[in-house]
């Protein structure tokens, strides 16, 4: 049955939102479905509730979930009533991002719904949805529905992702300013080209504010207050402003601490897009070496090339390595060994087998065994210095035959930083994805050069 168009029409009341589905149609619109099942079933268990605008959300959450995990015979019609309002939760939500930020960074709802509703032709029981996830983790005792599917949505992949590429970054100043280190801010200041004397002048400000912020932080904490990072407080800002010996008032304090924050908060959405600083660099280059490269992003296509390519080289390099190791002297028993490591390795990066599956494979005794066997934590470490060296002679080859040692110098300690931060983003997401789960592995960076090397490996063996 097509239904209502959306949940605000007159007399529908808020118990509504239990019956009508809001999902993604086949040409990626949204459409609002009455089911009438559901509805049936929801005024069945809780008469009275239709035309009500304040209803014990909590203790039909609670029913629906017991009855949804419990009650096979109303299971489908409780899970029915959980899913319409979860989607309509997730519309309003998507309505206040896209309220806040839409405008100023340019995108509608209607590109944000089709990354977390679900499909309107697809089976629910044929999904692994952002719906799922909620329903999957939510506990009625612990938190009400809406707050759960606000805060998974919001902590989602996906929708982080499509945000960053907006240039939103949904953490506050004074998180950014609570994590930053004085090298990292002194790197991120040079780069763009500010003096010693206002490098100088931010690191006392920094250092200042950590020590007054951080412990007033602690303060807070241990009275079990649930703000994680406030404002600072007039005092505060007037302790940091005594600290740094800078003679300004709280509120010009403020300021310079906010403006440190929007610097960094820039530089922290350029490295989660994937090129943390490339930018800058690709301008040098193009400076340096205009014969060759007529615009910055000739050189980033050029680069990331180059550092697929050095990938590809350095999980050769390491992988083979320690395979000669554990073939040892060429015994049965390390022979077997080495090429069990081959076929986990490939399991876990190209199959995204989970270590206990790998175990089971390879006759192992158990997860903790396999990843001994593996040593992903010395893996990623030894590609990424790999990676670093080649990487660093690719892009210092480009520029030596166009400036002069002394200024060859001086770029190649900036270039290794920069591309030290960016093999190190790749090295860091792989290991956040090994410990989210193996499905997750084969697709990160690091995982599909570690794949794509072996497949070539067992290829070649093949042939001969």
């Amino acid at each position: 049955m097509v239904a209502k168009k959306y949940l605000n029409q007159v007399g529908m009341g808020r118990a509504s939102k239990y019956w009508l589905l809001i999902s993604i149609n086949s040409v990626g619109k949204r459409c609002c479905d009455e089911l009438t099942e559901s509805k049936e079933f929801f005024l069945q268990q809780f008469p009275g509730f239709v035309e009500q605008e304040n209803i014990p959300e909590r203790d039909i959450q609670r029913q629906l979930m017991q009855l949804y995990s419990h009650d096979v015979n109303l299971q489908q019609l409780a899970l029915g009533c959980l899913r319409c309002f979860i989607s309509n939760e997730i519309k309003t939500i998507c309505e206040a991002l896209t309220q806040k930020f839409g405008q100023t960074h340019d995108f509608t709802i209607e590109e944000i719904l089709p990354l977390v509703l679900d499909s309107h032709q697809i089976p629910f029981s044929q999904t692994q949805s952002l719906t799922t996830k909620i329903l999957e983790t939510f506990d009625p005792e612990k938190s009400n529905l809406s707050t759960w599917t606000n805060r998974i949505l919001k902590s989602d992949r996906t929708v982080k992702q499509f945000l960053l590429e907006h240039g939103i970054e949904q953490v506050t100043d004074w998180m950014i300013l609570n994590y930053t280190t004085a090298g990292n801010l002194a790197r991120i200041l040079s780069d763009y080209q500010h003096t010693q004397i206002e490098i100088d002048q931010a690191l006392r400000l920094l250092d200042s504010y950590h020590q007054v912020y951080r412990t007033h932080l602690l303060q807070i904490r241990r009275t079990g207050a649930k703000s994680r990072y406030p404002e600072p407080t007039f005092e505060q800002l007037r302790q940091i402003g005594d600290l740094c010996q800078q003679i300004t008032s709280p509120e010009e304090i403020r300021e310079h601490l906010q403006n440190l924050a929007r610097l960094l908060r820039e530089e922290r959405i350029r490295a989660r897009r994937g090129l943390p600083r490339l930018e800058l660099l690709a301008d040098d280059i193009q400076i340096i070496v205009p014969q060759k490269y007529d615009q910055p992003s000739a050189f980033l296509a050029d680069y990331q090339q180059k550092f697929d390519q050095c990938l590809f080289k350095s999980a050769d390099l390491v992988i083979h390595a320690r395979f000669e190791y554990l073939q040892g002297k060429n015994s049965i028993r390390s022979l077997k060994k080495a090429k069990k490591y081959i076929k986990a390795l490939h399991l876990f990066h190209c199959g995204g087998v989970s270590m206990t599956e790998i175990a089971s494979k390879l006759d192992l005794t158990d997860q903790p065994e396999v990843s001994r066997l593996l040593e992903l934590k010395n893996l990623r470490n030894d590609i990424g210095r790999n990676t670093l060296s080649c990487l660093l002679k690719c892009v210092m080859e480009i520029s030596q035959e166009y400036v002069t040692p002394y200024k060859l110098l001086d770029l190649e300690s900036k270039i290794q930083a920069i591309l030290e931060e960016e093999i190190q983003t790749v090295i860091e997401q792989a290991r956040i994805d090994a410990s989210t789960g193996a499905q997750q592995v084969i697709k990160n960076q690091l995982a599909q050069a570690i794949c794509r090397y072996l497949c070539t490996r067992i290829e070649i063996r093949e042939r001969t």
